[in-house]
């Protein structure tokens, strides 16, 4: 290939790797600006990420003229959480939605020698939250609730040293991550503790600084988690995070901004081909093809929010390769050049855009496909007389004018 004609395909190279930084650019700014809008409107639709707090327990007792507060200890905790997950897509983006129903049982103890008055002061996960069937139940009885600022209050007697079944609970939904903290000072004291998740999905992930479970079982449907500790000292909180797909937005950029990497990739195995083989490509010919992969990119990214994940993938694949392998058939015909280039174009595009499915196995799949292309064409090409194949074709001879003699 002539220098001219290489300086022209860079150039084309080089047009095609803007036009994908800026689609790359739209498709960042469409997730960014999904995840802002979006994000409010589902939290509001479908409740916030949540976070229970255990509940307090203090009491008041008469003493004389004067009356006598402070803290009641929970002797014992019995939590019980059922997630059924309902997973959302807005737009470019997955929101992992789903419903809990919540159900705890504490012990709650009077180390006094005389009757007290308990109250317990159970705050909810957000205050402009859904909670319906919410209750309190004091020894199989139902107590009054005072609900105010998000929280509800129950009062309650507790006979001297004596202990009581403080039962509550309720359902709701949340989005994203539910925790539960069992105390708000920090590292407490937990005695008789268990918490039990039951989930209906499989992908179970826990927050950073959470504690894990002590006890794991697979069920049909999911897990069953257990957290279960006889006396420990911890601050701990207890946190699931749920499962969601891939998010069309963000894979759809980062396959955008890599596209220059896959087509350069492509040009220059279509370079060495079309030179050992001697078919001759225009400029025009890598203008064409460069437009031919931008179509890839170009409709996944916009039939990612509207047709499920694979599909927008596998339409803009096969739509991405019969552009190129026909255009290609029409200029070049049967040639046996068209089937390599086919197989270099799933492979650098195809196959490379497939690699980030593959969260943090990107860079190795890319590194692993390079190597082995890098050595498909070193032994193709080994025996190559680069000399020939680029020697310039000489100029046509010039005849030299005819002359004319003068005769009398």
């Amino acid at each position: 290939m002539r220098p001219l004609r290489l300086f022209a395909v860079f150039l084309i190279f080089v047009l095609a790797a803007a036009a994908w930084m800026v689609l790359g650019a739209s498709n960042l700014y469409r997730s960014d600006d999904a995840t802002s809008t979006m994000t409010a409107k589902v939290a509001g639709l479908y409740g916030q990420p949540q976070t229970q707090m255990a509940p307090r327990f203090s009491y008041s007792a008469t003493e004389g003229k004067r009356t006598v507060t402070g803290a009641l200890g929970v002797t014992s905790t019995d939590i019980t959480t059922d997630f059924a997950l309902d997973q959302r897509q807005k737009g470019l983006l997955w929101f992992a939605t789903y419903k809990v129903d919540f159900a705890a049982a504490y012990g709650v103890s009077n180390p006094t020698a005389r009757p007290v008055q308990a109250t317990m002061r159970f705050e909810f996960p957000s205050s402009d939250g859904v909670y319906s069937g919410f209750l309190v139940r004091v020894d199989g009885r139902d107590v009054p609730v005072v609900h105010a600022e998000g929280a509800a209050e129950a009062h309650f007697p507790i006979p001297a040293g004596g202990t009581v079944k403080v039962e509550t609970g309720y359902d709701t939904q949340g989005m994203e991550t539910w925790t539960y903290v069992p105390s708000a000072d920090g590292a407490s004291m937990m005695k008789d503790f268990t918490l039990t998740m039951s989930t209906d999905f499989t992908g179970v992930d826990f927050a950073d600084g959470s504690a894990s479970p002590t006890e794991k079982k697979a069920t049909d449907k999911g897990w069953d988690l257990t957290w279960a500790y006889g006396n420990v000292v911890s601050g701990r909180p207890i946190s699931l995070i749920m499962p969601k797909p891939m998010n069309p937005g963000p894979l759809a950029y980062r396959i955008a901004f890599f596209a220059p990497v896959s087509l350069l990739f492509f040009f220059a195995g279509l370079v060495l081909l079309t030179a050992t083989r001697g078919v001759k490509l225009h400029p025009m010919h890598y203008g064409f093809l460069a437009a031919a992969f931008f179509a890839f990119h170009l409709l996944f990214s916009y039939l990612a929010d509207q047709v499920p994940l694979y599909v927008a993938f596998g339409i803009a694949s096969v739509t991405s390769i019969a552009l190129v392998v026909g255009y290609l058939r029409a200029a070049l015909g049967r040639s046996m050049a068209l089937l390599e280039i086919a197989i270099s174009q799933f492979v650098f595009l195809v196959l490379f855009s497939y690699s980030f499915f593959f969260e943090g196995l990107t860079g190795l799949a890319v590194t692993i496909g390079s190597v082995v292309t890098l050595g498909y064409y070193m032994a193709k090409t080994a025996k190559v007389d680069w000399e020939t194949v680029f020697q310039r074709a000489p100029k046509p001879a010039i005849e030299a004018p005819a002359t004319f003699t003068k005769t009398d």
